[in-house]
């Protein structure tokens, strides 16, 4: 090598520049520079090429440091993102972009595990021609995706379609053909023992991907799992945190429903200790709730209402069925028909269902279900005392008032009557019996439905009612109908006899005698009145008196007639009568003129107080007026 010495202070300098600059030159540029400069120093051939491979050798080196900043820079602007979270959809985006620059392939692209079967779905891609592969979704088990999840290791394929490592799908296989791609290199993106997902390079040529190019893939693909994982974490905090916010204010709205319900339930029992009926309670419910509520008995019939539908409840068939429901499972049931809702809450006796309690759908701004279901079913807990209580109470004040109806049946004794009065203080207008055959319940519901109307007992097989009422018929009918209804007996029969006028015994006694023969006309289910059997009672009474009873009931005015006047009144009807109702024929019976029995018989219809154009009345007047004559006629022949 020639002495460097010898060469001047500029050739030096311009030798020293020459081979920085060399060195600084990217792998491949022209070295004829610096080996001019070499040759103009007199380095020897050998030196010159020993020195060429050198600065060559550090070109290649300081691209790759270039390169390695490019990379280290793009990573940690990655990683500045990361820290910096907001949007994954724009990190993982921007992630893949980096990647792809500095991979220099032809596609890059990132696929996320699709569902708990680990199929992977393309989320991101960069370089992509075809729509179809921008939603690819690899089946797991198939492809270089199944390797590279399996594996959890960096994977790559020269040529993939000849890959025989992992199974082939055929749809797969055709994405990637219309793709044109040919080369693969996939790395895992894993956090712990899971796998979210890999990250794909990928050339449309055969290619042999380099050591550095994995380390780079996965370097980005460790980063892009951070990401998944962040944005899974935060997701799972923000959902635990709504949970736990959504769970707070449950317990909130929960601890205000029962504190409104636990007040509206002191209100309902300072209302029961104070002697409330359920009627009253539904009342108070129906202020506090803002809603209106109905209570109904055990037919689901509202209580205090008329016959026929109310206005605002739905039909009756759909209540029956949601207080079956009610009553199954123990809460309140809903009924949604025709654009309205209901609740429904059944009041549970022991054995039965006492009635129940509905609420309709509020107004503009009503307590939600938290508060009017719990208070509803507290409410007819409240009730089932109420009516417990009631029913107690009404058992013994029927009890009581029975023992002293029968008392009088059976004694007739003046202390009997008197605690009769006592009892029901009302005049006893009429007497029903009725046929109830001996039912368990009979009389609880048989007082229920009588009220303070009447007087209920039990007299064998029969109920006994002492009425207080002008219209007895009419109020057994309704009392019949209620019995047939609560106790499921539809052929209950019942007769109805006036008391007025004669012993309470006797009228009981005269009913329950027609009620036995109401069994042989073939009547199962009606209320008839005792006068229908009338003509009858001579028949079937062994009283020694029936006889002159039913005749002075019929003729007693027309004989009273007879005997301060001294006419032939009574006469004169058998004559009638016995002219099959001719009055030329009655005339020559009686051997009186026409225009006579004519004036008599005008006489006799003013003072009978029935109908004469009624069959069954001039029928009961003829048995009457046969009855007095064969009296008569006995008395004469003895």
């Amino acid at each position: 090598m020639a002495d460097p010495t010898r060469a001047s202070p500029v050739a030096t300098a311009a030798l020293v520049r020459g081979v920085v600059s060399a060195t600084r030159s990217e792998p491949g540029e022209s070295t004829a520079a610096l080996a001019a400069l070499l040759a103009e120093a007199d380095v020897a051939a050998a030196e010159v090429e020993e020195l060429l491979a050198s600065v060559q050798e550090a070109q290649q080196l300081t691209a790759r440091l270039r390169r390695r900043a490019t990379e280290l820079e793009a990573l940690f602007s990655t990683a500045r993102e990361l820290v910096r979270l907001q949007d994954v959809t724009d990190v993982l985006r921007r992630l893949v972009e980096r990647a792809h620059e500095l991979m220099g392939t032809d596609v890059t692209y990132l696929s996320e595990v699709d569902d708990a079967q680990g199929d992977l779905r393309v989320r991101y891609s960069v370089g992509t021609v075809t729509p179809e592969f921008r939603d690819l979704l690899v089946p797991a088990g198939y492809g270089l995706a199944s390797l590279v999840a399996n594996s959890r290791e960096p994977v790559w394929v020269r040529q993939y379609a000849r890959m025989a490592d992992a199974p082939h799908d055929a749809s797969i296989d055709a994405a990637v053909e219309r793709e044109g791609l040919v080369s693969f290199l996939g790395v895992p993106l894993a956090v712990g023992d899971e796998v979210l997902g890999a990250l794909f390079a990928c050339n449309r040529f055969a290619h042999d991907f380099t050591p550095d190019q994995v380390l780079l893939l996965s370097a980005f693909a460790d980063h892009a799992a951070a990401v998944l994982h962040s944005a899974r974490v935060l997701a799972d905090s923000a959902t635990a945190r709504a949970r736990a916010e959504q769970a707070y204010r449950e317990l909130h709205r929960h601890l205000e429903a029962t504190q409104v319900a636990s007040s509206i339930h002191e209100q309902l029992t300072a209302a029961v200790m104070s002697g409330a009926t359920v009627v009253d309670l539904v009342s108070t419910l129906s202020d506090r709730l803002g809603r209106r509520v109905w209570a109904l008995d055990d037919a689901a019939r509202p209580l205090g209402a008329s016959a026929g539908p109310v206005r605002g409840l739905p039909a009756r068939m759909l209540l029956t069925g949601a207080v079956r429901e009610s009553q199954r499972s123990g809460h309140a049931a809903t009924i949604d028909h025709d654009g309205g809702r209901w609740l429904v809450v059944a009041i549970l006796g022991a054995d039965r269902v006492l009635g129940a309690i509905v609420a309709e759908r509020g107004g503009e701004d009503p307590p939600d279900d938290d508060v009017v279901r719990p208070t509803l079913e507290r409410a007819a807990h409240v009730a089932a005392l109420v009516s417990f209580k009631r029913d107690a109470a009404s058992a013994l004040r029927a009890e009581r008032r029975a023992r002293a109806l029968l008392a009088v049946i059976e004694g007739e004794t003046a202390r009997n009557e008197a605690d009769l009065r006592a009892e029901f203080s009302a005049e006893i207008t009429a007497c029903a019996v009725v046929d109830v055959q001996g039912r368990e319940g009979a009389l609880t519901a048989a007082a229920d439905a009588v009220g303070d109307d009447g007087i209920v007992a039990v007299r064998g097989e029969y109920l006994i009612v002492a009425w207080g009422v002008p219209e007895a018929t009419d109020e057994t009918e309704r009392m019949r109908r209620v019995l047939a209804d609560r106790l499921r007996q539809p052929d209950i029969r019942a007769v109805v006899a006036v008391a007025e006028g004669t012993s309470l015994r006797a009228a009981v006694d005269r009913a329950t005698r027609d009620l036995r023969l109401l069994v042989p006309l073939g009547i199962t289910d009606a209320t008839v009145r005792s006068d229908a059997f009338a003509p009858y009672h001579v028949l079937t009474s062994a009283a020694p008196d029936a006889v002159a009873r039913f005749v002075d009931e019929v003729l007693g005015r027309v004989r009273e007639w007879d005997s301060r006047r001294g006419t032939a009144l009574v006469e004169t009807l058998a004559a009638y009568f016995d002219g099959g109702g001719s009055r030329q024929a009655a005339a020559a019976s009686l051997r009186v003129h026409k225009n006579t029995v004519q004036q008599r018989l005008e006489r006799i219809w003013t003072l009978l107080e029935g109908d004469w154009d009624d069959a069954e009345y001039r029928f009961r007047v003829q048995a009457a007026v046969r009855l007095e004559n064969l009296r008569v006629r006995l008395i004469a022949g003895r």
